[in-house]
């Protein structure tokens, strides 16, 4: 799972238009997402916890997002985990607008990660 999270070009598919990453994935890379129907977002990976988590960070004018990506292994499985902590004064507003679509994203991007996986 975990090498599948952290290598980008292998992301498209379903919501995912493209991925890209500037350098072998570590602190500091910088990761650009299109998803359907939106624009491209950058991030830089800024946490990594190998093979459990890594954090990768955006930041706007009055807004910073926070996207964490857990893989907890269980006894029948995996889980994966994906969320988004919002902060800055324009943190509310974001989350009203943005918060439900990405909850969306979550889901299929998650699911599209454990379908790469499986297929490895």
């Amino acid at each position: 799972m975990w090498d599948v999270w952290t290598d980008p070009p292998r992301w498209p598919g379903g919501i995912i238009e493209s991925a890209s990453i500037d350098r072998e994935f570590g602190l500091g890379a910088r990761i650009t997402v299109k998803g359907k129907g939106g624009p491209a977002t950058a991030s830089t990976v800024t946490q990594v916890e190998s093979p459990r988590l890594w954090t990768g960070t955006s930041s706007f004018p009055g807004l910073s997002m926070r996207f964490e990506h857990q893989i907890d292994p269980v006894p029948d499985g995996t889980i994966l985990t994906e969320r988004v902590i919002m902060a800055g004064p324009l943190a509310g507003v974001a989350a009203m607008f943005i918060g439900p679509r990405l909850a969306t994203a979550f889901v299929s991007s998650t699911g599209r990660i454990a379908e790469i996986a499986e297929q490895s």
